[in-house]
């Protein structure tokens, strides 16, 4: 099996990878790689595998960039994960990772495999290709990556992999019985319900406008500051998300793409952003000025402004992703349990950080159950 392995989109064949990429699948689309790769040069490179033979074809797409320790560390203190001496120790490090997938939209497949003769060789073979051409040997492969190639149990069949879990990937599954974001809201039951309109009526004096293009290029500095606001209190941050990107994101077919910014008076104060690929709304990257959120309720309307917008354009469900989980759950999201597995070609530090990774967990919280029986 011949692994082709580019490190930026300029030397893939672009006609190639349409062609072996023959399943419908937008995150993968050239052009919108194009688009991620042109404006994230900072702290990472883009990796792009083909394999293109009579029995293998394979299109994908993965990052390497630099983990600092110091992330991983703060991760374990937000969800109670104490390992003393090795937790110190793991602070000092600064891994060079690939990631086998988009580290910047976790919970999107990042492989299209038509026909794969022997997929036990090929999740080896691109491992050792990537290690070799890229001088890197610590790995993260998302679950998804294993889901498509029809892999139930990577564990078992890769056993040198360290499952972690990861947090839940929060979604809403659209009603067909929602034609109007009322029939939504009359769905609730009378404390989410009137927690709703209260948002609403605490926001009423924010002016929501879809952002064009050219509204991108003169507000990109603030959007840039309102989405760091959002970072500083994700738990486990792994790349800067560059919010120039939506300016090239807009002009694309598919996955479409929107942004809104969320005036008063005049001021940017929030904004929010939606992809659309398959009949899904993505809900992902969002921006608010802490001083007027809690005044405005300013992230509990863009929620419901997803809603709306996903009820709205007929989606079959909204993918909230994994931050916020148990106020996601107060609009109706529901949890997928979501994993990540580490392969460290190195077996000392496998043996090492083994137990250390396996204690991780995703933080506890109480769902909410939010519609009527």
């Amino acid at each position: 099996m011949d692994i082709h392995l580019h490190t930026s989109a300029n030397s893939v064949d672009s006609k190639q990878w349409k062609s072996v990429g023959k399943e419908l699948n937008p995150f993968l689309s050239f052009s919108f790689k194009q688009a991620l790769e042109k404006n994230h040069t900072e702290n990472i490179k883009h990796l792009y595998y083909v394999v293109d033979d009579k029995n293998n074809k394979v299109i994908g797409y993965a990052q390497q960039f630099n983990l600092g320790g110091r992330k991983i560390s703060s991760y374990q203190k937000r969800n109670k994960v104490n390992r003393g001496l090795v937790s110190f120790l793991l602070g000092l490090l600064r891994l060079n990772v690939v990631v086998i997938g988009n580290g910047l939209i976790t919970n999107v497949n990042n492989i299209s495999a038509d026909r794969i003769e022997n997929k036990n060789e090929f999740v080896k073979g691109l491992l050792k290709k990537i290690r070799l051409t890229s001088c890197v040997n610590k790995f993260i492969i998302p679950d998804h990556f294993f889901t498509h190639l029809d892999i139930a149990n990577p564990e078992d069949e890769f056993p040198k992999l360290i499952k972690v879990e990861i947090e839940e990937d929060m979604q809403l599954p659209l009603s067909g019985e929602w034609k109007s974001f009322e029939d939504y809201t009359n769905s609730l039951k009378k404390k989410y319900r009137s927690r709703l309109r209260g948002v609403m009526k605490k926001s009423e004096d924010i002016n929501i406008i879809q952002l064009t293009k050219e509204d991108l290029i003169q507000y990109e500095n603030e959007i840039q500051t309102l989405f760091e606001n959002v970072k500083k209190n994700s738990s486990f941050g792994t790349l800067t998300f560059n919010s120039r990107v939506f300016k090239d994101f807009i002009p694309l077919d598919c996955p479409k793409s929107k942004v809104y910014g969320l005036f008063l008076d005049k001021k940017l104060v929030g904004f929010s952003s939606e992809l659309m690929a398959n009949n899904n709304l993505y809900s992902y990257f969002i921006g608010l000025d802490y001083k007027y959120n809690q005044e405005y309720r300013l992230y509990e309307r863009i929620l419901n402004e997803s809603i709306k917008h996903g009820i709205e354009s007929r989606s079959n469900r909204i993918i909230f992703g994994r931050t916020a989980a148990e106020f996601k759950s107060n609009v109706g999201a529901v949890p997928m349990k979501s994993y990540i597995y580490i392969y460290l070609h190195n077996p000392l530090l496998r043996w090492v950080l083994r137990p250390l990774l396996n204690a991780i967990k995703p933080k506890k919280w109480t769902q909410r159950h939010p519609f009527k029986a």
